[in-house]
């Protein structure tokens, strides 16, 4: 039996939009997902590289840490990947996002995960 994730994704009008713009939120179960870190991850400093999962049609993913600047992501492996360093111990929150010509994006549930 398939397990069910309880990731969901958020999609946003992208005119505009930020992490915390939710007047045009659509539920979005199966389009991004953050594969890596975990919920509540602890990760070691110096550098990091998160893992995100996209649905095939996908061609654009963006991760933001901390709600800052938005990074693009390489596709390799049937994932989306994104390099992260020069970060401070504590705790964080990351958000992917995948994005599209018609102006709409989709966010991935923010991720909780702390540097130790």
């Amino acid at each position: 039996m398939a397990k069910r994730s309880r990731d969901s994704a958020v999609v946003v009008d992208g005119a505009g939009s930020s992490h915390g713009d939710r007047a045009t939120a659509v539920q979005s179960r199966l389009a991004l997902r953050v594969e890596h870190p975990a919920e509540g991850a602890m990760i070691a400093p110096t550098s990091y590289t998160f893992q995100i999962a996209a649905a095939p049609s996908i061609s654009c993913v963006d991760i933001a840490v901390d709600g800052g600047d938005w990074k693009p992501c390489r596709e390799a492996l049937g994932l989306w990947w994104c390099d992260w360093s020069g970060f401070e111990k504590g705790e964080h929150t990351m958000v992917a996002r995948t994005r599209k010509s018609d102006g709409l994006s989709t966010n991935s549930a923010p991720r909780q995960f702390s540097v130790v």
